[in-house]
Order: structure tokens, then C-alpha cells, then sequence
């Protein structure tokens, strides 16, 4: 890595929770044999039964992780956009990544090594205590749609899913999808056609109105929330 990369890199960290912790000698020693990666839209960065040693910072772009079943059906795990980390698990643990990572738009990726990922955070415990939330966070986040994949219907997950897109408070709010709804149902465990299916129900039911490409309108979000909660 070139001195520049290596003081652009220091620079964008510096705007990241939770590197933003480390002080500048930290950051350096944690980017020493760190890379810069650049990925295409659709390229997969590495596969379920790769030898694990790195984590991944996203500097711009976003990477959708996921599990793939036997007949090739997705299930979307993760979608990490630009300041979002992960592989943290698997660069600690030291084992092999159980899920694929693909980049669903033009990204930049940040790798760090896992041994160097460990060294942070012995050098900085405010660090490794934010770490740790984080990692608790994303844990908590995994199972909560685990449960909306298998605890309620198909209506209901859809009707969580936009509910959490908009304000608690809200009546009435206007919204952006958060991607395409090819990879939302991939989310929420649905096929595309049962998500199209849902979003028409909840159209016609006036509860949602569509709004350009991935834009919607929650007219009715009080009954959404009902809808979710069944």
C-alpha cells in the first residue's frame, strides 16, 4: 500500500464507528497490511469454505450477504452499505465464512486482517468494547429477522419490513426502498412474485401508495403497524 492509500484509508476510518476510537498511531498499525478493493456490480467476493482471515469495511458501495439453497433460492442475510463492517465473526473466530458475499453495486472495500483486527482492540479497549456491541447488534438484527421469517406470514413480514423504514411516530410518511425487490424478498424469506403479490394487496387495501422506481407512500401506517404485529 502506497503512503497516499495508506493516509486516504486513515482518513476515511477517521469518519467510522468504531474506528473513529483509535487514535492515529492505532489506525496505522491496523492498516499496515491492509488492501483497497474495488468490485463490479455482481461480483462475488468470496465464497462459504474460504480459509477466513480478514474483516471488511465498506468505503462506499454496498454487498449483500447471503445463504444459498440446494435448488439456488437466496436467503438474504445482511445488506452492508457504506460504513458498515462484517466478516468480524469469522476473522476473530479464525473459521470459515458460512455465508456468501456479492456486491450488488459498484464498491470499494477496505480488508483488514483478522490478527490485526485483534490488535486494535488490545491497544484500545473503548474500541473493543464498541466492536463488541456492534457484533451484538448485527447478532440481534440476524435473529430478529429469522423470527419474521418464521413466526409470521407473508404480509406480515412485508408490513414489518416498511414499518421499520418509517418514523415510529408517523401516521402518514414517503419512503425509499432500500434496494431492489428482488433482494427484499430474498430478505423476508418470500419469492419476488409473493412480494409483488403483498405490496398489491396492501396497495389495494390503501395502506401504501407506489411512488417512482423504489419510492412508496405508508398512507395508513398505524394499520401497517397492526398488519405487522398480526
Amino acid at each position: 500500500m502506497t503512503d497516499e492509500t495508506s493516509t486516504l484509508l486513515q482518513d476515511s476510518l477517521k469518519t467510522i464507528a468504531p474506528f473513529d476510537l483509535l487514535d492515529d498511531a492505532q489506525r496505522r498499525q491496523l492498516l499496515e497490511h491492509g488492501r483497497c478493493l474495488r468490485m463490479a456490480r455482481g461480483e462475488i467476493l468470496r465464497q462459504p469454505g474460504q480459509q477466513p482471515d480478514c474483516a471488511f469495511v465498506v468505503l462506499d458501495g454496498e454487498v449483500k450477504r447471503f445463504l444459498l439453497s440446494a435448488s439456488g433460492t437466496e436467503m438474504v442475510i445482511q445488506l452492508v452499505g457504506a460504513g458498515d463492517s462484517f466478516g468480524e465473526d469469522v476473522a476473530l473466530l479464525e473459521r470459515e465464512p458460512l455465508v456468501t458475499t456479492q456486491a450488488i453495486r459498484d464498491s470499494r472495500l477496505l480488508q483488514l486482517r483478522g490478527v490485526d483486527l485483534r490488535g486494535a482492540m488490545a491497544s484500545c479497549p473503548a474500541f473493543a468494547a464498541a466492536l463488541g456491541t456492534r457484533l451484538a447488534a448485527t447478532m440481534y438484527a440476524l435473529l430478529e429477522n429469522l423470527q419474521q421469517c418464521f413466526q409470521r406470514n407473508s404480509v406480515q413480514r412485508v408490513a414489518h419490513y416498511l414499518t421499520r423504514l418509517a418514523p415510529a411516530s408517523a401516521e402518514h410518511c414517503e419512503i425509499r426502498l432500500e434496494t431492489d425487490k428482488q433482494t427484499i424478498a430474498a430478505q423476508l424469506n418470500l419469492t419476488p412474485e409473493t412480494l409483488s403479490r403483498v405490496l398489491s394487496r396492501l396497495t389495494r387495501d390503501g395502506m401504501i401508495r407506489p411512488q417512482g422506481r423504489r419510492g412508496l407512500v405508508l398512507d395508513k401506517l398505524s394499520q401497517l403497524r397492526s398488519c405487522a404485529a398480526g
